[in-house]
């Protein structure tokens, strides 16, 4: 829900950084079966990079949501 209400907000969907961002939110948007689906999915050959690059991007995620946060602090 709140990634649709994201995807009409003309100010992130009028530059191409905004609709990467948007459509890195829809594509992290899964719902949890199809979450399992992708899950179930990886090869076992290819599951210990998957799950590192995963926590790398989870890392990336948590300080981008960081600066944000100190972006909005700031300003308000």
């Amino acid at each position: 829900m709140l990634v649709k209400r994201l995807m009409a907000d003309p100010a992130l969907r009028s530059s191409e950084t905004g609709r990467n961002l948007l459509r890195l939110h829809a594509l992290l948007a899964l719902r949890k079966e199809e979450w399992e689906a992708v899950i179930s999915n990886v090869p076992p050959h290819c599951s210990d990079i998957v799950a590192d690059l995963a926590r790398q991007f989870a890392d990336r995620w948590s300080e981008f949501a960081e600066r944000i946060g100190e972006d909005v602090a700031r300003i308000g």
